[in-house]
């Protein structure tokens, strides 16, 4: 038994052995390694919007009422505009005690800070402006600008890989070609994707629309709003073989 668990050791260290010897005459591997970019551009169709409503009161109950005042009013506006109930979530709230820490002798309670916060997914961005202009008239004092999107976005995602990829191998092929080399296989591949959003509305401008008068425009029209366009980009890094001829 002792001399057959010293023979297969011994077959084992051969083993080990040989491959060790042939690894150490291997070619090295050639490779190049470059990076491609794409990217593709789309028309938004629909705009997500996010708002609050904030105020500070002494009375909690006072707060809570002046809030969901304006968030009822405003909600009514919404649906006189097509927007579905689907389309829109009041869930976030958030109530805080506010103090004067500089007072004399000690903190002073200045009243609890209630903020009600609203999204608003708008799938007609026609109606965008008269969105955020009826926002300000019901009374909501804090609005962020509108976040443009595709609902093609993950397929435009895809696109931009694929052209990234492409490139890269583009870029290859041209040193390949260069180094009198023929492009192998990819050997390693790593891709990111990024979402690239159209210009934004200025805030600057939103407050001077809001005051002035609507009658006879439209809320796009009164914003200066324009869609433009969103891009969706992508980068790759490959790391290729190269064939000697």
């Amino acid at each position: 038994m002792n001399k057959l668990l010293v023979s297969a050791s011994a077959a084992f260290l051969l083993g080990l052995a040989s491959i060790a010897a042939a690894s150490d005459h291997a070619p090295d591997r050639r490779s190049v390694t470059v990076s491609g970019r794409g990217e593709v551009a789309a028309t938004p169709d629909r705009a997500r919007v996010s708002m609050q409503v904030e105020t500070t009161k002494l009375d909690l109950r006072v707060a809570q009422t002046e809030v969901s005042r304006i968030v009822k009013d405003y909600l009514a506006q919404l649906k006189a505009l097509g927007i579905a109930d689907a389309d829109i979530s009041t869930a976030g709230l958030s109530i805080q005690p506010e103090y004067d820490y500089s007072a004399k002798g000690g903190r002073k309670f200045l009243g609890y800070h209630l903020t009600r916060g609203i999204e608003v997914v708008v799938r007609d961005l026609d109606k965008i402006g008269d969105v955020l202009l009826k926002a300000t008239t019901a009374g909501i004092n804090n609005v962020s600008d509108p976040q443009l999107e595709s609902s093609k976005a993950e397929a435009l995602s895809r696109d931009a890989l694929a052209k990234a990829a492409e490139d890269a191998r583009a870029k290859a092929r041209v040193l390949a070609d260069a180094l009198g080399a023929k492009l192998g296989a990819v050997h390693t591949l790593n891709a990111n994707a990024e979402y690239i959003p159209a210009p934004q509305l200025q805030k600057a401008r939103f407050a001077v629309a809001a005051s002035a008068d609507l009658a006879q425009e439209s809320g796009n029209e009164a914003l200066g709003f324009s869609a433009g366009q969103i891009r969706y980009s992508a980068t790759v890094n490959a790391d290729f073989d190269l064939i000697a001829p």
